[in-house]
């Protein structure tokens, strides 16, 4: 992987811009430029701006305490798979009841994955990635197989400049390689059991030697822990698109066609070496001293050569190592809750931007494409940015909150004014619907 440093000093430009959804602005940011330019527009008086602000204000409260909701009813569901539970339950999950909860969980995180505007990578993208040469030029083995379910998903891809050594100047002079980055990449995953992963090899057809190959590399690789009870979750930071094996906890580490080339050069000729000395020394001896001194010279050239094999393996898992650490966000609970707070940002920043286009428009209404074109339009003037604005998710956002009138395939934003008797009920609302579930649910 590439140091922080690297990347953001050599971070050049969006390679998806015109199609990715992420707002790439703080919420603070845009609701202070929203509030400024709504003080210089000829189409609001001063009172609706103080109202205005108190609008947004409110409105992340409200989107706030439903998203806090999310988060303990997804911390309750995630419970039974945190391999890092530290506290004693009472309570023992069938597995009917686990498979409700996994189920739940993946779909929801899915669904949460989705409103904070990440992209899924499916089967044939992960494929695809896991055969793309490694931008550290490791070779990294990964067997999907072991995993009984797998959610990978990024959000915003930019290229970044490099300097690489290349077999085209013979590895002696650097060039510069532009390599594709994720800015953010989330995985869920979960590992078969051995059962499981048995009834799969011999599905597979598989021999039994086989089988008993793959199951001993995949107890290994586990530890000999039971980690089919648990669900992982792991949310990275610029990524190289090409390093995406290294993520995986089940990889191994193989050499690359040059480290072949290199180990099998300079191994082969000191064994060589060491071979004929050790057969003249041999031949040559009368004593048993001397042919000692012979057979401990050729074990030290066959225990060099082995301890440069085993150097370049060790170098490789401390690159491995340190780029894991340095691009780790967040594990397992912790991702959830990094999660809501990504989605909780997109929600109020594509709400409060809609409605602001809305209630400054010129016109009594507009559709749906004219929102997006003002929407895009008010980013790109204020932060230069282009991107393509769910205005589709926005406008159902408002929607569901009474904040804008539809008529027909045109839409209206309600008077400012008239924001704090509609937010005021939402909060009760919210209130109501709390109470009735903790009075329903001992759990909560």
């Amino acid at each position: 992987m590439l140091s922080n440093n690297l990347l953001h000093d050599n971070l050049l430009n969006d390679t998806d811009s015109a199609d990715k959804t992420f707002i790439p602005v703080s919420r603070r940011e845009l609701l202070k430029k929203i509030i400024s330019s709504a003080r210089e527009s000829d189409n609001l008086s001063k009172h609706s701006v103080r109202h205005l602000h108190t609008f947004t204000e409110v409105l992340q409260t409200i989107y706030h305490a439903r998203y806090h909701r999310h988060y303990l009813s997804l911390k309750n569901a995630y419970r039974p798979f945190n391999p890092d539970r530290d506290v004693v339950s009472n309570h023992s999950w069938t597995d009917s009841e686990k498979r409700c909860l996994q189920k739940k969980l993946f779909r929801e995180v899915s669904a949460l994955l989705q409103k904070a505007n990440y992209d899924e990578l499916d089967e044939v993208d992960i494929n695809e990635a896991l055969n793309i040469e490694m931008s550290r030029g490791l070779s990294i083995g990964v067997e999907l197989d072991d995993y009984q379910q797998v959610l990978i998903y990024t959000r915003g891809k930019s290229l970044v400049r490099v300097k690489q050594r290349h077999w085209r100047t013979l590895f002696l002079k650097e060039i510069d390689v532009d390599i594709p980055i994720y800015s953010r990449l989330t995985m869920v995953f979960r590992f078969r059991g051995e059962k499981e992963l048995k009834q799969l090899l011999i599905d597979k057809g598989k021999n039994r030697f086989n089988q008993w190959l793959y199951l001993r590399r995949h107890k290994r690789l586990m530890q000999n822990k039971s980690s089919d009870d648990y669900i992982f979750m792991r949310q990275f930071r610029d990524i190289p698109c090409s390093d995406l094996e290294m993520l995986f906890p089940n990889s191994t580490l193989r050499f690359t066609l040059l480290d072949k080339i290199k180990l099998t050069a300079a191994g082969g000729a000191g064994t060589v070496g060491g071979v004929m000395a050790f057969l003249s020394k041999l031949a040559l001896a009368v004593k048993p001293l001397t042919i000692l001194i012979a057979v401990v010279g050729f074990g030290g050239v066959l225990g060099r050569q082995v301890s440069s094999i085993l150097n370049q393996q060790n170098h490789y898992k401390m690159v491995l190592s340190r780029s894991l650490y340095t691009h780790s966000l967040d594990i397992n609970v912790g991702v959830i809750a990094t999660l809501l707070d990504q989605a909780l940002d997109e929600d109020v920043k594509e709400a409060i931007l809609a409605y602001y286009i809305l209630l400054n428009a010129t016109e009594t209404d507009l559709d749906m494409a004219q929102i997006k074109t003002l929407s895009e339009a008010f980013l790109r003037e204020h932060f230069t940015i282009s991107i393509n604005f769910e205005v589709t998710d926005a406008l159902s956002k408002l929607k569901k909150d009474e904040l804008v009138v539809q008529n027909g395939n045109r839409y209206s934003a309600i008077n400012v004014e008239e924001t704090g008797a509609k937010l005021e009920s939402h909060w009760f609302d919210l209130y109501s619907a709390t109470e009735s579930l903790a009075s329903a649910s001992p759990d909560f």
